[in-house]
């Protein structure tokens, strides 16, 4: 694979900071690991993915501009007629005018609409391409979104982009093409431990909860990521069935730890929904406090029953009559 990885491409950076797991089946970025600044990153810069992960969750998106739209046709009739250096320079432009995560699907629908003048054989020769060699990192997602449409059976190609998956800056669109591939929930199953910042948001969102494994690693991991617990606390939440261990007859220490973080992540909505979008969000509530009387004090957290408190003072009487009752048992 590095034989074909051009020097100082953004694919090179990746693979060169790769560490091999301790059983030496599999690779991970060290702790702190980041791509270059960008020019425009030189006063403050950006987690890798950060700009993607607010466009997503906090920002209203708007059509493709008529400029961006001009620029991205001619790149992609570039592509069509196999000019890759003025296809290069036109994505790079690209990119200056519209992030890739904003006109996905305005790509893509150019690329399917015209087919007869854009092949996929046109397609796919560019984006390896681009793949190998790129410095761009927008250009690099543009090339990732084209390589969704095509579905290449790849060991080499799949390997690349696991690796190339594991940067928090690039996961979301690894994972769009990995959607496409046999055990496709065990590769993203995978990325999401792997990461740890906006890739394992990314991830979380589209893992479905289909083992015991899943379900436990999203009841005690899920939410530990470095941008904010709240991003994934409510699909850790569904997809653990937190509730259900909640409702049990008996749980464990553990587990109601667990479930506290969680709780903690719920009540926290400044960046997304939480436990506002639970069906029954304050029976939860009254249900982990009751489990709450019963734990011992060390397993309490005074800054989670303090969350509570605040939010349903003067509207619900019995869960602050239960957080009363636990502050002075």
């Amino acid at each position: 694979m590095k034989s074909i990885i051009s020097d100082n491409s953004i694919i090179d950076a990746i693979v060169n900071a790769a560490i091999p797991d301790s059983d030496g089946n599999d690779s991970h970025l060290p702790e702190g690991f980041s791509l270059p600044a960008l020019e425009n990153e030189k006063l403050a810069k950006f987690a890798d993915g950060a700009i993607d992960g607010i466009f997503i969750y906090h920002t209203e998106h708007q059509p493709i501009s008529e400029e961006a739209h001009t620029v991205m046709v001619k790149a992609l009739k570039a592509v069509g007629n196999g000019d890759r250096e003025e296809a290069k320079k036109l994505f790079e432009e690209l990119g200056t005018k519209a992030r890739a995560i904003s006109i996905i699907d305005d790509l893509q629908k150019y690329i399917i609409d015209h087919k007869n003048s854009i092949s996929p054989e046109s397609v796919v020769k560019f984006a390896l391409y681009t793949l190998y060699n790129t410095k761009d990192r927008e250009s690099l997602k543009f090339a990732l979104s084209m390589l969704e449409l095509v579905c290449l059976d790849d060991d080499s190609l799949k390997d690349t982009l696991r690796i190339l998956g594991l940067s928090d800056e690039f996961t979301l669109f690894v994972i769009f093409i990995m959607q496409q591939w046999e055990n496709a929930n065990q590769e993203i199953f995978r990325l999401a431990r792997k990461t740890k910042g906006w890739g394992r948001i990314h991830a979380i969102e589209r893992l479905i909860p289909d083992t015991p494994e899943i379900r436990d690693w999203l009841l005690r991991n899920g939410i530990h990521n470095e941008i904010l617990p709240s991003y994934s606390a409510l699909n850790c939440w569904e997809g653990s069935e937190a509730e259900n261990l909640l409702f049990s007859d008996k749980i464990s220490q553990e587990d109601f730890a667990a479930i506290t973080e969680l709780i903690a992540a719920l009540l926290y909505e400044g960046p997304c929904p939480g436990i506002s979008e639970l069906e029954k969000g304050d029976e939860v509530i009254k249900a982990y406090l009751r489990k709450a009387k019963e734990m011992p004090e060390s397993s309490i957290d005074g800054a989670v029953l303090d969350s509570i408190k605040e939010r349903y003072s003067g509207i619900d009487g019995e869960i602050t009559s239960l957080v009363s009752q636990i502050i002075f048992k």
